[in-house]
């Protein structure tokens, strides 16, 4: 609906004005009718007294539609009325008048000025019937080819009869389209099914009507008729008649109804065998709602031979699928040959499907068997296509988790989700016919909208509470103690009965995945085996997960985020994502043959790999090993054979992955009853062996040092993939490179994913795809300056192997871990002190952190463990190699992800270049401003300048602002 009357110009007498607005309560009863109507919008009403203050106002306001009443003080209506028309001939203008009287002596001519003339008898649904008849005709032909949308032909010549017939007519259909709307839809998709329902065309002759009838056959529900209106043909016969006439011509069977106040029209009706409604009839309107609902597809779609006899019914599309595997031959050649599927498809919102339906010809089946056939298939299609691609509302009445993608509740779906549900989408309209050996989905997911989380956390009176807390222990403690709605219990209750295997329950918030906030992992994610003999344990598992899941909105560390950020933390919602846990059963624990993420940007290319060739991390079991910064395989989507952490047999022992996560079902006993970190269990590659897992993963390295892609050999298990990235037993990365490809285009900017895949011995592996969301990798429009061109003397630092981009400066301190104190089974000890440390240089003193290993790694070993809330003040941070403690570079983990967010510089420095690319004599001659066993503060006399080019991964730190920022100005004004 293109076309829409927003601004309305009333020109009438001050009386008519006075009647219409106090009496008739004009502008009350537009908008009460269009609420009422479930319209989107309505219109606004202004008044002019005269046609002297119309003209002023119409040159100082765009009007959509002119309404003119019979009495105008200061000139002719119908005068004032042609002048607009000549100025303005695309502007509808509509004559309204009080009663049949007022309008019995106009011309012809002067009538045809007006768009529409109407009758107000103190009914106002006319507004509405006026405004929709208007915009109807103008958006009929657009919608038709954008939507294939239906209408119905409405012919009557009468004013006051089409004044009280027309509101009638849009009131049933808006009645019935609201009926027919899937209660699974959400809000904006019921609106564009009103949208989309079914327009109305009035016309007073029978030229305009053979000319809609020719135009709009396939897509006309049924005609309404009065029995005499003009007409050009033999004036021997009504126009009613000549109507009959001409659609027996045509062989036509689009449902027909005519009205009348002829006295023999019962001998009319027999003769022509049609059926006619007496006008003066005193229940005609609801005569006129019966035939609509029996004969325009509101109802149930009757099958009935083309005698009219009825075979069976279908409420639904399910039941109409059902019959018409049955029904026999001559009604359904009667039915497809006369669109009569098509119509009733489109008015429940299957409008894909009945266009299908729509376009079939009775030559292009040389059999009735053929075409019974081929309108199963189209139903199987659309149903199959409605389950996997939509999101629908959770219904009780009508739930069927044969649907992908279920919401409950109105509000926002939360970050994480809405990755999801896009997800979703294009798998099903881009990837899955591309890849027919692998089975390629999202997982059966549930999503808690965040209204549900403001009624919880209003209905226990948490907000304050949870706001003003600093303590993680007695948040979860009080949310643990709050109940949920009993409604939103009933539902979860429906979900679990449907529900048998393990599930993931997921935070959602509105500020998660999302390209420019945090909060990557700051929110708890539990795993429910979801086995319990007793329900109601189960029911009360699930409930624990939310409620953990809701209070780690509030926990310290997406607090401390939410501050260093600037946001208000009282904003913050969040939904809740109930999801099938992808993986198989291996006995008493549950896990998937191994997990995934893919960035189709590599913050760090080795060798000839580029950045925007982008890196894959794969790790047997469930994914926490990845998010976790713990050991898995690096490699290159486009390059798999360049695996940096195998540059010699140690270093393969020594980086791959030997532990790996997993669900473990213990008879579905609660597991998170000691939170969330001890929720799944470590186990060793020897269990994935006996499992038969690890065969598809795994090599051996023999006693000689020679790696054997092959598990028949004696020695060191290790993580290779070789089986998938050599031999290509599952097209992983196809599938990978594809959808960071569709990912790329689709989200218009890089993207990170998600997965995880099973591989089956004797059925299709299956690929699911449990995230996408967007990369941050800086400012592509900034040019940078970088070492080359800089005075060493200035130089405290220098990194080929840099994540952000642009410029950072002010900070006059430098926290590091004193590398000559450094003991790598001390990381836990260092970490707390470093939280110390971070409190007592507080927000205003913000400082650059520097130190051995990993930052943020869940494995002490490989790094500082430290949390985000122990380092909320640093906004530059080196990764130091040594000797001892030289691990790959940071990746993939949601501490890596929190720190490219915030826009947080990263330097990574091996221990081949720490000496030679850090200052560390400069370091020890500044003055220590405080210092721990491990880690010392230093304050600088003048403060640091960092340049970041996020494109070529260079970076320095320079030890002088001022002075650095006019080196740089020079050489740009230079040209260099």
């Amino acid at each position: 609906m293109q076309y829409r009357i927003h601004e309305i110009l009333l020109v009438a007498s001050p009386y008519d004005a006075f009647i219409l607005e106090e009496d008739g309560k004009l502008t009350e009863q537009i908008l009460t009718e269009y609420i009422g109507m479930n319209l989107s919008y309505a219109p606004r009403v202004w008044n002019a007294s005269s046609a002297r203050k119309a003209n002023q106002m119409i040159k100082e306001r765009f009007f959509d539609l002119i309404i003119v009443m019979i009495r105008i003080s200061d000139i002719d209506p119908f005068k004032f009325s042609k002048k607009l028309k000549t100025k303005y001939p695309e502007k509808p203008i509509v004559l309204l008048a009080f009663d049949q009287s007022e309008i019995k002596h106009i011309s012809e001519k002067d009538k045809k000025i007006f768009d529409e003339i109407f009758i107000w008898s103190g009914n106002s649904n006319v507004f509405p019937a006026t405004i929709k008849s208007i915009e109807d005709k103008r958006n009929i032909d657009e919608d038709i080819k954008t939507a294939d949308i239906r209408t119905i032909i409405f012919i009557e010549d009468t004013p006051r009869f089409y004044s009280s017939i027309l509101p009638v007519l849009y009131k049933e259909i808006i009645y019935h389209t609201k009926q027919l709307i899937d209660k699974s839809l959400n809000n904006s998709q019921k609106l564009l099914h009103m949208r989309a329902r079914p327009k109305i065309i009035h016309v007073e002759n029978l030229e305009d009507a053979k000319k809609y009838i020719k135009k709009y056959r396939k897509n006309i529900l049924g005609i309404i008729s009065d029995l005499r209106f003009p007409h050009t043909d033999n004036n021997k016969f009504l126009g009613g008649i000549l109507l009959i006439k001409y659609l027996k011509k045509i062989k036509s069977s689009i449902p027909f109804i005519l009205q009348t106040t002829e006295k023999d029209y019962k001998n009319i009706s027999k003769e022509y065998s049609v059926k006619i409604l007496n006008k003066n009839s005193p229940v005609l309107f609801k005569d006129l709602q019966k035939f609509m609902v029996a004969n325009f597809g509101f109802g149930d779609f009757k099958f009935r031979m083309p005698n009219g006899k009825i075979l069976e019914t279908a409420t639904s599309v399910k039941e109409l699928y059902k019959n018409i595997k049955t029904i026999s031959e001559e009604s359904l050649h009667y039915h497809a040959s006369n669109n009569h599927f098509s119509n009733w498809l489109a008015l429940r919102g299957e409008f894909k499907l009945s266009t299908e339906f729509r376009k079939l010809k009775l030559t292009d089946f040389d059999s009735i068997e053929k075409r019974r056939k081929y309108h199963i298939k189209l139903i199987e299609k659309g149903e199959k296509n409605y389950q996997k691609s939509k999101i629908v509302q959770f219904s009780e009445k009508n739930y069927d988790f044969s649907h992908d993608f279920i919401q409950i509740g109105n509000g926002s779906l939360g970050g994480k989700a809405r990755g999801l549900a896009f997800a979703n989408t294009i798998l099903n309209k881009k990837i899955k016919k591309k890849f027919n050996s692998t089975i390629i989905r999202i997982p059966k997911t549930i999503v808690i909208s965040t209204d549900e989380f403001d009624n919880f956390i209003e209905k226990n009176n948490l907000l304050e509470f949870a706001l003003n807390n600093t303590s993680n222990e007695i948040i979860l403690k009080k949310f643990l103690k709050s109940t949920i709605h009993k409604k939103l219990k009933n539902k979860l209750l429906s979900i679990l009965k449907n529900i048998s295997g393990p599930i993931a329950v997921r935070s959602s918030s509105l500020l998660e995945d999302s390209q420019y906030q945090p909060l990557a992992g700051m929110y708890s994610t539990f795993m429910l085996p979801n086995s319990h003999t007793d329900i109601k344990e189960r029911l009360n598992q699930l409930c624990e997960s939310i409620k953990r899941v809701y209070a780690s909105t509030f926990f310290k560390g997406p607090k401390s985020l939410m501050d260093t950020i600037s946001h208000r933390h009282e904003e913050e919602k969040m939904a809740v994502i109930i999801m099938e846990l992808v993986g198989k059963d291996h006995g008493d624990i549950f896990y998937p043959t191994f997990s995934g993420v893919a960035q189709s940007y590599n913050y760090y290319p080795v060798s000839y790999m580029k950045r925007n060739e982008g890196v894959v991390f794969t790790a047997l079991g469930l994914g926490k090993t990845i998010v976790d910064g713990e050991k898995s395989l690096r490699f290159s989507p486009k390059y798999p054979d360049i695996l940096s952490q195998y540059y010699s047999i140690k270093s393969t022992i020594s980086n791959s992955q030997n532990k790996f996560y997993a669900l473990k079902m213990n008879d579905g006993i609660n597991p998170i009853t000691s939170g969330e970190s001890k929720n799944l269990e470590l186990f060793d590659l020897s269990q994935a062996e006996d499992d038969g897992v690890l065969k598809h993963l795994g090599s051996v390295i023999t006693n000689d040092d020679i790696m054997r892609d092959s598990l028949k050999y004696r020695g060191s298990r290790v993580i290779t993939f070789a089986n998938i990235l050599k031999y290509e037993r599952f097209p992983l990365l196809d599938i990978v490179n594809h959808l960071m490809k569709i990912g790329e285009k689709s989200l218009g900017c890089p993207v990170e994913i998600e997965f995880a895949v099973n591989l089956n011995e004797n059925q299709i592996d299956e690929f699911a795809l449990l995230q996408i969301k967007p990369m941050l990798i800086g400012n592509r429009n900034k040019n940078i300056s970088i070492t080359k061109y800089i005075n060493d003397n200035l130089l405290f630092s220098y990194s080929n192997q840099v994540l952000g981009n642009g410029e950072i400066d002010g900070i006059e301190y430098i926290m590091y871990v004193d590398p000559l104190k450094f003991q790598r089974d001390k990381t836990k000890k260092i970490s707390s002190e470093i939280n110390a440390l971070n409190k007592k240089l507080g927000a205003k003193k913000p400082y650059l952190l520097m130190g051995p290993g990993r930052w943020g790694t869940a494995d002490p070993w490989l790094g500082i463990p430290v949390n985000w809330d122990s380092i909320t003040n640093a906004k530059i941070i080196i990764e130091v190699g040594l000797d001892e403690l030289n691990p790959e570079p940071s990746f993939g983990s949601h501490f890596f992800q929190n720190l490219t967010s915030l826009r947080i510089g990263y330097f990574t420095i091996t221990k081949k270049m720490h000496k030679k690319h850090i200052d560390w004599d400069w370091l020890k001659t500044q003055k220590t401003y405080t210092k721990t066993n491990y880690v010392k503060v230093v304050k600088l006399g003048k403060p640091l300048y960092i340049q970041l080019d996020g494109i070529e991964g260079q970076g320095v730190i320079l030890k002088d602002t001022i002075n650095n920022r006019n080196i740089m100005d020079e050489q740009d004004s230079s040209g260099i």
